[in-house]
């Protein structure tokens, strides 16, 4: 009889466990998510912010750009403040989610945040999100790298890019994942300040 009951058993949890995490991800749907803030960002080695703050587009520093661009490779690495604001009720988290970043809807970056996030009903939290891409298909459009040049130098003082962030949950079964079925998306409009 124990032997018939134990499988049953934990079929039963297993079910609870799952339907747990797509309720804690409905939640999540329903949060308000915020870029707080983008830090350490790095262009082929040259520090993007120190630029930003200057307003002006140093070329000695943007060597590793033009050897990038030979090679086809420009790293871009960075660390985006996500901040998660749960309205509802209930818990909303997950285990862990897959993200992509575009611009101006062109591919930025694409990743995944193994982490664990858990926000409480009213509450808020703030989720590192590390970025390390290579941006030369992005780069290598004149239009695109001359819109972030007059980003980085101020040119245009109005001047705003559309960030688009894209998350996908995953759910775990026993030790498997399973990728929640569409995306969690929001804009972002970004001026320089983010980076001041």
């Amino acid at each position: 009889m124990k032997r018939v009951l134990f499988p049953i058993l934990l079929l039963v949890l297993g079910a609870c466990g799952i339907n747990q995490q797509a309720k804690q991800i409905k939640a999540l749907e329903a949060c308000k998510f915020e870029v707080q803030r983008v830090d350490s960002v790095f262009l082929a080695g040259a520090d993007v912010m120190k630029m930003v703050q200057s307003g002006r587009v140093d070329t000695r520093n943007l060597g590793g750009v033009a050897m990038g661009m030979l090679r086809k490779e420009i790293p871009l690495k960075g660390i985006l403040h996500l901040k998660i604001t749960n309205p509802t009720n209930n818990l909303a988290g997950i285990n862990q989610f897959q993200y992509q970043l575009l611009m101006q809807d062109k591919e930025l970056a694409t990743g995944i945040v193994n982490q664990q996030v858990k926000v409480n009903p009213g509450e808020s939290l703030v989720v590192p999100v590390n970025i390390d891409a290579n941006v030369y298909g992005l780069l290598s459009n004149g239009a695109v790298l001359q819109e972030i040049t007059d980003f980085i130098s101020g040119n245009s003082k109005d001047q705003e890019s559309l960030l688009t962030i894209k998350l996908k949950p995953t759910i775990a079964i026993g030790n498997k994942t399973i990728n929640y079925p569409g995306w969690i998306t929001f804009d972002k409009k970004v001026t320089r300040n983010l980076l001041l």
